[in-house]
Parts: structure tokens; sequence; C-alpha cells
């Protein structure tokens, strides 16, 4: 029997409580009746606030004191979706000799009820926990409402995305205590993850993907918050950036990790990817090709007036994605998202594999494969990628994202200095593909705002800005390429 993991946990909006709980997944689970008992968390700190800065929280309930983590550690310790982890726990403040009693405050609090629901499970004892009630600051309250399912993770998991058909859970994007200090400070919590994963040496390969899944989709789920608004194009970004750096993921361990809802997966993050896109690439053209454009003629009504259009464009754009980030298909994907590290399906069909030992292998071993194996693709090209047509060239700075991505994953398994300098040029190269992917993008998005005789006066005015630029960047780009591949092979 496996052993019990750390609770799920998921938000629910209380007016929806009620569905959740006649829901049919539920009652075909639940075993007797429910118990209710009022329920009152106190978290404490220091006036100057030194636990959380530490990324630690210090609970008080009934009584009983519990020192938990508030931020992920960096090491798939604390997965996503799951109740934050009790590091120490004792009937008195003074016992754990964090901090001298005498300096803790109460920062925050949630007072509420807890009900709890025995369920059925073929695996040993289950429950569903309710927790509904408010999150307390001195001058601010926020409604709060969480589920909890415990008992074996992988199954507790698969019976989350069922109830969530029937309901609308939601990942939290922070543990209760760092919303409750958040709701105490005014804030909004701090993300659990950013930028990319970096696996750490004496992984195997099963840890160094639940660590790669989980860091990612923390960070999706973060910039999803803040993304549909379009009051900055950092979000969006951020947020296809770890959608790609996901899906190169899926891609570089498949070998050791096959499994058919990781293949489903990655279909829906291309589908998440298309729509981030459409968004990103106004965002790129008015930033990147727009604004030099405007400044060579700043008072030109006729460019002002294409660049007032692709404004308009770059607004529905984002309208089209608030639709999608709401909708019932986006809350099942980041469940999933959330789920994967703790669902693990790529370890329950090991026993298929060619080499069912791989999962368990050195991560060292095997991303020295991935990256020669991702090189190699790279290079596939050809010598001279002044002959590559444009599709071409797309496809090789796709390639080139991928590898670059990869070598994020892995470099702290390889010596600093021989990573840094084949990093170096893989960045040139990359630079300049972008660069050229800009232009071919501008053009297309040119073909979307076409219009009369002032439309293509200044359509043409963009078209010469690009062309300008792309002979340099063609040559630079060709220099970048000889040079990346000479360079060392750090993995070899």
């Amino acid at each position: 029997m496996a052993a019990p993991g750390p609770a799920l946990e998921f938000d629910i909006a209380p007016a929806d409580l009620a569905r959740l709980l006649k829901a049919p997944a539920l009652l075909a689970r639940r075993q007797g009746r429910g118990h209710t008992a009022r329920l009152k968390t106190i978290w404490h700190d220091t006036a100057g606030h030194d636990l959380q800065a530490q990324g630690l929280s210090l609970a008080e309930q009934a009584g009983h004191w519990r020192l938990e983590r508030m931020v992920p550690n960096g090491l798939a310790e604390w997965l996503p979706a799951t109740q934050a982890p009790i590091l120490a726990e004792a009937p008195s403040a003074d016992t754990l000799a964090v901090i001298a009693p005498g300096l803790l405050v109460p920062v925050a609090a949630f007072t509420g009820t807890r009900r709890s629901f025995p369920l059925a499970s073929a695996t040993g004892p289950a429950r569903l926990d309710v927790l509904e009630g408010a999150l307390r600051g001195v001058a601010h309250d926020e409604p709060a409402c969480r589920v909890r399912l415990s008992g074996d993770a992988p199954e507790m998991a698969s019976f989350a995305r069922e109830l969530a058909e029937q309901a609308a859970l939601t990942v939290p994007r922070a543990g209760l205590a760092a919303c409750a200090i958040a709701v105490a400070h005014g804030a909004q919590p701090a993300a659990r993850h950013t930028g990319a994963p970096h696996v750490a040496p004496g992984m195997d390969v099963d840890q160094a993907l639940v660590l790669i899944t989980s860091h990612l989709a923390d960070v999706i789920l973060h910039w999803a918050q803040t993304a549909p608004a379009g009051v900055a194009p950092e979000p969006v970004h951020q947020m296809r950036v770890a959608i790609r750096r996901l899906r190169t993921a899926l891609t570089v361990f498949r070998r050791a990790a096959p499994a058919p809802m990781l293949d489903g997966l990655s279909a829906d993050l291309k589908q998440a990817a298309a729509k981030l896109g459409v968004a990103r690439d106004w965002d790129v053209f008015l930033a990147e090709t727009a604004a030099p454009v405007q400044l060579a003629f700043p008072d030109d009504r006729r460019v002002a007036g294409l660049i007032a259009a692709a404004a308009r464009r770059r607004g529905a754009a984002y309208a089209d994605l608030r639709i999608y980030l709401q909708s019932p298909a986006w809350r099942q994907l980041t469940l999933l998202l959330a789920l994967l590290p703790t669902l693990r399906p790529w370890a329950q069909t090991a026993g298929s594999y060619e080499r069912p030992d791989m999962l368990a292998a050195p991560a060292e071993a095997y991303a020295a494969q991935a990256l020669h194996r991702a090189f190699k693709r790279l290079l596939s090209a050809g010598d001279d990628l002044k002959a590559l047509d444009a599709a071409a060239l797309h496809e090789t700075r796709k390639q080139a994202k991928k590898l670059r991505y990869s070598i994020e994953f892995f470099a702290p398994l390889f010596n600093v200095k021989p990573v840094r300098r084949f990093v170096e040029k893989l960045v040139d190269l990359q630079h300049a593909l972008g660069a050229l992917n800009d232009g071919a993008v501008a053009a297309a998005l040119m073909q979307k705002i076409s219009g009369g005789a002032d439309r293509a006066f200044a359509i043409g005015a963009v078209q010469g800005y690009v062309a300008a630029i792309n002979a340099p960047v063609t040559r630079s780009s060709a220099k970048a390429w000889r040079k990346l591949a000479d360079q060392d092979k750090f993995w070899a």
C-alpha cells in the first residue's frame, strides 16, 4: 500500500461550494456522515517579519504550534496543489526554538469552519476537508474556501480531476499562510517559482522530471494571474516562455517517460501557446518595429494611423486571451499542470518501457545524451544559414530555443565555464534569428491591417525598416552559426 502523500489543496469560490458537496463524484465516495468543527489558525512572526524573510510561517491552532514552509525550497519538496510542508510541531512556541516567544506577535489569521468527510478508497484512509471562512489581517479581511484531499496522492489527484469536471476547483496561487499574510499586508502572495528550473546534481531522471514539471506549473499559473489584463507585455511573454520550456521538457524526457497523458498535455499546451502568441506578436511589433518607425516619422498621420490600428489588434488579441483563460478548458489544463508531478503518469507505465530502468538512471548521463540529440537536430539545418528560406529559418530558431531550454534544465550538472562559453555562442545565434523572425512576423501582421493608399505608405515604411535591419542581421546569424558549430560541447 502506498504511503499517504501530503494533502492536496484547492481553492473554490464559496458560491460554488454547494455544487461541490452535491457532485456525483463526491457522493459516490462519501462514507458516513461528515463532521463540522470551528477552526481558528493564527500566524505569528516578529515585528520585523523575520520568519517571513526566511520563507517560514509559525501557526498556532487550538494551543498547538507548527512551523510551516511558506514558499518552496526549489527542490520539489512542496509540489503544486499540495498543503504546505510542516517542518516541526510542538505544544508551545518556545519548544520549537525558532524565535524567542517574547518577540512573537500575531500577524494574520484564518477563522471559520472545517467540514470533514471520510471517503472510500482502495489504497487506505482518505478524507475530504472543506475550510470555509475568512483570512484576517489588521484592517482587511478576505473570504477563503479551500478543499483538501488526504490519502494516497495519485488516487486523490485523479479524484480531484474528476471533481473538477463537476465543480470549479482551482489551483491556489500560494499556501494558506502566504495568502493570509499577504491579506494582512494588503499585497499579493509572492510567486512560488519564476524563471527556469534547474536539475540538482545527484538527482535521477524521475526526480528531475518531477522538479521541472512542478516548477514550470508554478511559473505558468503565476503569470496567468496578470497576463489577461494586458497592462504590460511581460506576463504574456513569461507565461509563453514557461509553456515552451515545459513542452521542451516533455520532448526531452519522452524516451524515459512515454505516457499518453503527456502527449495530450503537450497538445493542450500548444493551443494555449497559440493564444498567447497572437498577443505576444502584437506586443513585439509595437515595441520592436513600430516604435522605431514612428521615431523616423514622428508627425506622419499615416504611420500614426497604422500604429493605432495595430494597438486595436493588440487589444482584441488580449480580449480573446481573457476569454480563453476564464474557460473550463483552461481550468482543467491548469489542474492537470499542477497535479502532474503528483500523478507521475510516466511512472505508471514504467513496466512497458524498452528501458524500464531509465527513470532511476542518474540525470547527468541522461542529460548528456539529450543535449547531444538536441544539438544534432539544430545542426541538421546545414552549413549555410543564408541558403535557408523563411520557414527553415523559423524551424532552426525553434530548435535553438529547445537546445537553450534543455541547457537551462541541466546546466548545474556540468562545469560552469564550458556551459557559459557554449551558451554565449547560442545566445548570439538566437538574437540574430530572433531579429529575422520579428521581421517576418511584422510582414505577416501587416497583411491583417492593410487598407488604402495611406495604409500602404505606412506599411511600406515598416517594410523598409525591416529590410534595412535584415541584411546585417543575416550576416551576423551566419557568423554566429559557424561559431556555435565549432564550439566545444561541454556535455561530451
